[in-house]
């Protein structure tokens, strides 16, 4: 009991980023970033980048983390962010790290580039913030991870790349493309909030969409399960017949709730030295649980009040509870918006229209999904349903106060 109850104290860990206990559900967006380990390390090409984009709190970053922990020492992986650099140099910089032969080789083949303007902290390239999409500066980048490249199969993933100055964006897709073409052992992610397909759009690389694009919503009923059972049972916990059904329900198959009801369950089992998750149990667990959802209620509605998104929230939430949640097709939605925004005294055009649907969508407030009919066998259908459901409810509760 003693060593469950020490597995269990930090089994589940809700935070931005961490990777959870079991890695559930996304088995094709694994499958896909395996087979590219697999290929590098054969020495066989890399056809495509990898673009992962979904609401915060979906398990992007738990979800790449997990991937890069298990790749072995015959590939180097560097994780970036854009927060770290903010010019070409910087990113140049990062790249090197501390490999001192491939330093004296950046220096000679990026300094010419830059040798008119200051140095920077390492390697001695300007800090360039304008003209990143230049010829020179691209053939730089790109002679660069050839040497790279040379030395090791290189993985790159770059977290929060909504975030990404366009035209850095281009020149490293660019190079990324030019550099596979040559067959050099080199493999791109980029992730982020929805945001991400409008920066790369913004980039003109306007191939990006040739790369292997994974969105990511919640968790199928199946797989959001599977992300409690298997954790628990891991520490010897059995679960009564329904429970781990009634956890989901109330996290809403979300994996950011998922960890933070596993989280309150496996605290209440360790106070109550118990083995086992009974409804009891769960119940006991509920009102931490809900304390911990509820913080995340606050920032997501001052980000919409903030962005003066409240009356628009609200009416989506009413026409999505009068669907009981179900999924709406995206024309449908896409008229619900303006005429909500036309009661509010907006001018409606298109652009108003989905500019508002992207702002939603980056608060995770909607997500798009394809909705098939495998009945009928039909074309499948672009769709919107609730990013969080309980948000909605949430949202609502507030406008009727």
């Amino acid at each position: 009991m003693i060593e469950s109850k020490l597995r269990l104290k930090n089994l589940f860990q809700p935070g931005t980023g961490v990777e959870p206990p079991y890695l559930a559900g996304r088995l094709e967006e694994q499958a896909f970033f395996n087979d590219q380990v697999e290929k590098l390390i054969e020495k066989r090409k890399i056809g495509r980048d990898m673009i992962v984009y979904g609401p915060r709190g979906n398990g992007k970053t738990a979800m790449l983390r997990y991937l890069q922990k298990r790749t072995d020492d015959r590939i180097e992986t560097l994780w970036v962010t854009p927060s770290e650099f903010e010019d070409m140099g910087e990113l140049i910089d990062l790249i090197v790290g501390n490999d001192t032969s491939l330093l004296t080789k950046a220096r000679e083949i990026v300094r010419p580039v830059f040798d008119n303007l200051s140095a920077s902290a390492n390697i001695g390239v300007a800090q360039v913030k304008t003209g990143l999409s230049r010829p020179k500066e691209t053939l730089a980048l790109k002679a660069l991870l050839r040497e790279k490249c040379k030395k090791k199969p290189f993985i790159m993933i770059m977290d929060e790349a909504h975030t990404l100055n366009p035209d850095i964006g281009m020149a490293l897709l660019n190079a990324s493309q030019d550099i596979r073409g040559e067959d050099w052992p080199l493999f791109l992610v980029l992730s982020g909030t929805p945001d991400l397909e409008t920066t790369l759009n913004q980039s003109s690389a306007t191939f990006w969409d040739k790369s292997n694009v994974f969105p990511l919503g919640r968790l199928s009923l199946e797989d959001a399960q599977l992300a409690i059972e298997i954790p628990l049972q891991s520490c010897k916990v059995s679960c009564v017949k329904g429970v781990v059904e009634e956890v989901v329900h109330r996290a809403h198959n979300y994996p950011y709730f998922i960890q933070i009801w596993g989280d309150c369950i496996a605290n209440r089992l360790i106070v109550t030295e118990s083995q086992q998750l009974t409804m009891e149990k769960l119940l006991e667990a509920e009102h931490s649980a809900i304390a911990k959802c509820a913080n995340i209620y606050k920032q997501r509605y001052n980000e919409l009040n903030k962005l003066n998104l409240m009356l628009l929230a609200t009416d989506i939430g009413n026409s999505f509870t009068e669907t009981g949640n179900q999924s709406i097709p995206v024309q449908k939605l896409e008229k619900l918006v303006g005429l909500s925004l036309q009661k509010q005294g907006v001018l409606v055009s298109n652009e108003t229209v989905q500019e508002n649907i992207r702002k939603l969508s980056h608060i995770g407030y909607i997500w798009q999904i394809t909705v098939h009919d495998e009945v009928k066998g039909e074309d499948p259908l672009l769709c919107y349903e609730p990013g969080i459901p309980s948000l909605m409810n949430f949202v609502r509760k507030q406008s009727l106060l």
